[in-house]
């Protein structure tokens, strides 16, 4: 490199900001393991000059600029550019932008989990590590498919507001049930970083981006090496996991990253975790009836039961250079607790009582090139095969000809031109071609039977972003996406954001985006053969204020003010397919804390979300979002309000650390206006349901865990952790209610976690 690039890229490490480039994370470890002149090799000259210079600079940071005689690279990271360890270790990436882009400038919100605060956090699976960790984030039980994830008040009856990627591949199930893969597994081992954007997304990254994205980044042979392997075992909620990683680097840009985990999960039963019902009702035969805000004694599975199925995750990755291949397959599912309404409406209750069960098992293979052009040109292109069988029984009798079975042959192509220090712009393009074999539509439907056969679909994506540096201080970024699918028309995604940096500690930006979202694949179809129009498309718009402060080395201060709309669609169980059901506003405000040393990592977040008014499709539109419509409070049924979290990880010495996290969910008006208003019909629906007095479920739910971790050796680790410990004192604070049921509720069991690491 040049010395005027080695002095920019001097300036722009030695400035604390992290960065984004091409969808990758450098840290401490690939920087040593490259060398710190090979790993420069892979950025331009252009890309590092434009990432420095839009950065404050004070007049010795330009005189250091122009002065730096020309002299060797060290491959040593600690002697260049009198940069210290931390500062390097700060250099990584999040891929929520197509250009390159400082951390500090990229226009979201983002919550970035690195391998160190994966592993010691003591979180069991994906679900408890983003609950954790990512701000007003919230879990929500399900009586048809695993707990459910939203973000910012956003949350959906499937797992389909949100896209969930891999590798810069997108894993959502798009025949039926979304984001169901990945999360549930109690496993977190292959895990390089874990990524949230939060608010809308469509405009970078597709269709199914409303609420945000989760990227999960794995491990290669570049970033580990060597081999190890962990047992754990969970007391309360019990299972039992296996996993196993081996790292081979053959050359400094080559190397092979293997993994595999097996888990046997039984869950919890109903002594640890009970199952409450807000409304009485009497059982048939010799049955004890429910007594609303009793536990049932009557048998029901096991809350996070895996329904005799093994869990499984494995992973493989070679990397030679600008080209990585790898293959995954996952396994997971499990039985779900029942509903009340499908207890009172079966003609077998001791059947319906097994509750429903489902499984997803999902195989990818997918390779990655990326290729300089020049020093102002680079082009990458991704190519993957993906098939995933989602198969869901009805009380344990579904049958198994109604499997939903998805393939995916997936194409993408960006290209980035950074001519100069101001402008940078990408292009691309990506295109899909999928086979469905199954049930068009939900099979519990009553009226228009689902269509069952076999269908392809092509769905052409093309999208675009310029990011400008006006000046040193003020950034802006246009982006836009147009995805066009066989059953939608073209669902247009754009982003406008404006950041400002008034100093080299403050961030503010505002951010205004579109994303859209189309139905489900089975939904779709059934309803283009039925109707021969176009499916229902949904669109979430919002206007964000963020403001940043970076305050030391330790300290770092974030806020973000927003407000969304959502134009939502929902599933009509006499239509068999998806029909707009309104529009709801909702605000926001979400402070966060951060504080880091060589020690001591902790976050404090808080978020408010309110609903500000909604607007039915049609005056006799019935829909379970909110009630407000309806006279019934003024909150979202499904959500939270106030969401508090605090998560501490502390270093004693090399042999001991320790870590606690604390989740408050400080209670649920919305799901108890739901309830008051299904309790006032003639004849009530399937919503939440309660006896008069009745309000257990709708106060605080606490998830409070604790963790130790022991390391007498550098091959050996031992690890003890309590989960959900409140539950020990009072079964009711561990409670999760269940979405578009909320008067119901099953208590996290309070458990203690034993694991054993083996390096070799």
């Amino acid at each position: 490199m040049r010395a005027t690039d080695v002095s920019l890229f001097s300036r722009l490490l030695s400035s604390k900001m992290p960065f984004a480039y091409r969808d990758r994370r450098f840290d401490l470890a690939r920087l040593k393991g490259y060398g710190f002149a090979t790993w420069t090799k892979s950025i331009p000259a252009a890309v590092i000059a434009l990432l420095a210079s839009s950065m404050p600079a004070t007049g010795a940071e330009e005189d250091a600029i122009v002065s730096t005689p020309d002299q060797a690279i060290t491959n040593e990271p600690e002697e260049f550019g009198g940069l210290d360890i931390d500062q390097l270790s700060r250099v990584r990436v999040i891929s929520s932008t197509l250009t390159p882009t400082q951390v500090r400038l990229v226009p979201a919100e983002v919550t970035v989990l690195d391998d160190t605060v994966i592993a010691q956090s003591g979180a069991r699976h994906l679900n408890e590590l983003l609950e954790i960790y990512a701000p007003n984030t919230q879990l929500i039980a399900h009586n048809t498919h695993q707990d459910h994830f939203g973000m910012r008040g956003i949350i959906s009856d499937r797992d389909d507001k949100y896209l969930l990627r891999v590798n810069g591949k997108v894993m959502n199930n798009r025949y039926f049930s979304g984001a169901e893969s990945e999360r549930d597994l109690p496993m977190l081992w292959d895990f390089h970083s874990v990524t949230a954007v939060h608010g809308p997304a469509s405009a970078t990254y597709g269709a199914g981006a409303l609420a945000g994205v989760l990227n999960l980044e794995t491990y290669n042979g570049l970033n580990f090496q060597g081999a190890d392997s962990q047992v754990r075992h969970v007391f309360g909620d019990e299972f039992t996991v296996g996993e196993a990683r081996y790292g081979q680097k053959f050359t400094e840009d080559s190397g092979l990253f293997l993994y595999g985990g097996v888990a046997d999960q039984k869950g919890a039963n109903q002594s640890d975790s009970p199952l409450v019902y807000g409304k009485s009702f009497a059982t048939p035969g010799a049955t004890p009836d429910v007594v609303s805000g009793q536990p049932v004694t009557f048998a029901v599975p096991n809350l996070h039961d895996a329904g005799n199925i093994l869990k499984m995750k494995f992973h493989a990755s070679y990397v030679n250079g600008p080209a990585e291949i790898w293959a995954r397959y996952t396994k997971g599912g499990g039985l779900l607790r029942p509903q009340r309404s499908n207890l009172l409406a079966s003609s077998d209750f001791s059947a319906a009582l097994n509750g429903h069960r489902n499984l997803s098992e999902q195989f990818t293979i997918a390779t990655k090139y990326k290729k300089d052009l020049s020093d102002v040109f680079n082009l990458e292109t991704f190519v993957s095969y993906d098939q995933y069988l989602y198969r869901l029984w009805l009380y344990d009798v579904y049958p198994t000809s109604d499997d939903r079975r998805e393939r995916e042959v997936y194409g993408r192509v960006l290209g980035t031109w950074t001519p100069n220090t101001k402008h940078s712009v990408a292009l691309g393009l990506e295109y899909s071609h999928m086979w469905f074999d199954g049930a068009s539509a939900s099979a519990q439907t009553v009226g228009v039977p689902p269509l069952h056969d076999a269908w392809q679909t092509d769905t052409v994506s093309l999208l675009a972003e310029h990011q400008w540096h006006l000046s040193d201080r003020w950034t802006t970024f246009a982006s836009v996406r147009g995805d066009k699918h066989t059953y939608t028309d073209w669902l247009i995604s754009p982003r406008l954001a404006l950041a400002f940096t008034p100093s080299s500690n403050d961030t503010l930006k505002l951010i205004g985006a579109r994303a859209k979202r189309r139905s489900g694949d089975g939904e779709l179809r059934q309803g283009g053969v039925l109707s021969g129009g176009q499916g229902a498309t949904e669109t979430l718009d919002s206007l964000e204020f963020r403001y940043e402060r970076q305050q030391d080395r330790h300290w770092n201060f974030g806020i973000s003010v927003f407000q969304e709309e959502n134009e939502a669609i929902g599933f009509s169980q006499v239509l068999n397919h998806s029909i707009p059901v309104g529009t709801f506003r909702i605000w926001g405000i979400e402070p966060e804390i951060t504080f880091r040393s060589e020690k001591t990592r902790m976050t404090l977040s808080h978020g408010y979300t309110k609903l500000l008014g909604s607007n039915l499709a049609t005056p006799s539109t019935i829909q379970g979002i909110t009630a407000e419509p309806y006279g019934y409070g003024h909150d979202l049924a499904n959500w939270s309000n106030n969401i508090t979290k605090l998560a501490l990880i502390q270093e004693f010495n090399k042999e001991w650390s320790a870590s606690t996290s604390l989740r408050v969910y400080w209670g649920f008006p919305g799901a108890q206006a739901l309830s008051d208003w299904n309790g006032s019909l003639s004849s009530p629906r399937g919503y939440a349901l309660a006896d008069p007095g009745y309000a257990a479920a709708y106060g605080s739910s606490v998830y409070w865990n604790a963790g130790l971790e022991y390391r007498p050796t550098k091959q050996l680790t031992m690890r003890a952790d309590a989960y959900d410990i409140l539950g020990w004192a009072d079964k009711t604070l561990n409670k999760r209610i269940y979405y578009f049921r909320g008067s119901d509720y099953s208590s996290e069991a309070a458990s203690v976690g034993l694991s054993v690491r083996l390096a070799f």
